[in-house]
């Protein structure tokens, strides 16, 4: 049986260095095509160079960023619960009406600056102040650094829980795992409604799987109010690792007048 010869490449050490891209120590080879329509023709070979690797591991890394933000964009417009008039809520875009306002929103500046996962915010005030475009404007800021959010307005959670019993798309065990998943969960208008013992109950079971993870809260209530709706369980847990941040003021709404 005939043999194959393979024939190698005539090969030349140019230099030695250590390359600044990548840091590795390279080779430099000249070497000379043996065969084919290239035959004879010279190419510089740089072996023991990392530069191309990282450059494709960094592609290849960006395009799971991108494809994860496109998933948590997904996810975000498909579970929240937002209405239509927040839909264009921005920090830039929210204006206060006084001092006590201005300086919740440079409150809110700071926390997104300073976001750690864990900390937690609470939201109070009078009708109308801006709690909830700010807080839709906070999971928007957060998203653009890569983290996956929600917004929920609480009675309408409630009332989609409900509506799982009956339906074939979204399971309530589902709604709740996302909502436990996620890096951010806002639960906007706690207390807008009489709280029964079984809204209490799903309250809790959201806030205890929420444990050690970033949660914001908005009420119009005082605490007081607060704490005989929600009842003292919830409204405890609610204050662990939690900053609260007042929002008094006239009706943002009807600023204009």
């Amino acid at each position: 049986m005939e043999s194959i010869k393979l024939s190698k490449p005539k090969s030349e050490l140019i230099a030695e260095f250590t390359c600044e891209g990548c840091g590795e120590d390279v080779k430099q080879t000249k070497l000379q095509i043996p065969k084919g329509p290239r035959a004879g023709e010279e190419i510089i070979a740089n072996y023991g160079c990392k530069c191309e690797d990282i450059k494709l591991a960094n592609q290849a890394k960006e395009r799971r960023k991108q494809l994860r933000k496109s998933k948590m964009m997904r996810v975000f417009d498909y579970y929240s619960l937002i209405n239509d008039n927040l839909q264009t809520a921005t920090i830039e875009n929210y204006k206060p009406t006084n001092e006590d306002l201005q300086q919740a929103k440079q409150q809110v500046i700071d926390y997104i600056a300073d976001y750690d996962g864990k900390k937690n915010l609470l939201l109070t005030g009078s009708y109308g102040t801006g709690k909830s475009h700010i807080s839709v404007a906070i999971t928007k800021k957060l998203m653009e650094q890569g983290n996956e959010c929600l917004f929920l307005s609480l009675p309408k959670l409630l009332t989609k829980i409900k509506d799982t019993f009956n339906s074939k798309e979204v399971t309530e065990d589902e709604l709740l795992q996302v909502i436990k998943r996620v890096d951010l969960l806002v639960l906007d208008d706690i207390g807008a409604e009489h709280h029964t013992d079984w809204a209490n109950t799903k309250l809790f079971e959201v806030l205890d799987d929420r444990s050690g993870k970033s949660t914001i809260y908005t009420t119009n209530l005082g605490s007081k109010e607060l704490r005989a709706q929600i009842n003292e369980r919830n409204f405890s847990r609610m204050m662990e690792n939690t900053e609260v941040i007042m929002m008094n003021g006239r009706d943002y709404r009807r600023k204009d007048f």
